[in-house]
């Protein structure tokens, strides 16, 4: 006898107990918009002093964890000249296996760089812009996340070589020797262009040295000019041993998502064509 699959924790419902329980006011379900992998949904709403916000409903099985408490830390810990999304309010409920957050942010005036995280089309961006974002991850970088708190387990560093067997093969050393925080999720559905914003900051952690420059880079493999323009204005994190290993980690991540979703699906191809060219010149 098989065991029937979990059931998928019902966001809509969550959406308008979050509505009521916060005394929001929100536009028809159309304007609400799905995360990838289906866990999260977000939309425009209203605060009852008549203020513009949005709001986050995410589930998990119990609460607390990397994923779980990162928003709130990122209000508590960054700096504020680091531009986000502020948190004004939070809810919680539910029991194991099934719990709920409600987060309500500031609610921006500004568009994503992209519909998706990756690109289907070349963003245009002004100098201006990628110097600033240079400037953020620099200033990011010397935030010290909470101890432990780390983008990647040893368990899954040691499974690179399994997602990417040519790194096996080519019997290198995947040892991370420097980790400093990072967003943890720089695609471009999380960045915002007049002015730059950094949404979605639930993953911020330590991370392997140069990784949110090689997530960005990643994504923006389907558009070879901008995937050459991260190059060009992170080469300094990119183009070094401890930057090759992080472009070698998201590579190996896009390529475990890709049995699983259509976005990591379209940007495998890419990724594995980039971990061949990284290796021929490692």
């Amino acid at each position: 006898m098989s065991t029937p699959l979990p059931r998928a924790p019902d966001l809509d419902h969550a959406w308008g107990h979050a509505v009521d329980a916060l005394d929001l006011t929100a536009p028809p379900a159309g304007e609400r918009h799905r995360g990838v992998g289906g866990r999260t949904l977000s939309g425009p709403v209203t605060r009852p002093d008549g203020s513009p916000a949005w709001l986050r409903v995410e589930s998990a099985t119990k609460p607390g964890g990397r994923l779980w408490e990162g928003n709130r830390l990122a209000e508590e810990l960054l700096p504020p000249h680091i531009p986000r999304p502020r948190l004004l309010a939070a809810h919680t409920w539910g029991t194991a296996p099934t719990v709920f957050q409600a987060l309500v942010f500031s609610r921006l005036d500004a568009s994503p760089v992209s519909p998706t995280p990756d690109l289907r089309e070349p963003p245009a961006l002004s100098l201006t812009w990628w110097m600033d974002l240079r400037t953020v991850l620099h200033d990011l970088q010397q935030v010290d996340p909470p101890h432990g708190r780390r983008s990647h387990t040893p368990g899954f560093l040691t499974r690179v070589p399994t997602h990417l067997p040519e790194v096996a093969e080519a019997g290198l050393d995947l040892t991370v020797r420097t980790w400093e925080a990072a967003h943890g999720d720089l695609h471009w559905a999380n960045l915002t262009q007049g002015p730059l914003v950094l949404l979605d900051w639930e993953g911020w952690a330590s991370a392997p040295a140069g990784y949110d420059a090689a997530v960005l880079h990643a994504y923006a493999l389907p558009e070879p000019d901008t995937a050459a323009q991260v190059r060009e204005v992170f080469a300094e994190e990119l183009d070094t041993e401890a930057g090759h290993l992080a472009q070698l980690i998201i590579c190996a991540e896009i390529v475990q998502a890709a049995p699983r979703d259509d976005l990591h699906a379209r940007l495998a191809p890419y990724a594995r064509a980039h971990v061949h060219h990284l290796l021929s010149s490692w």
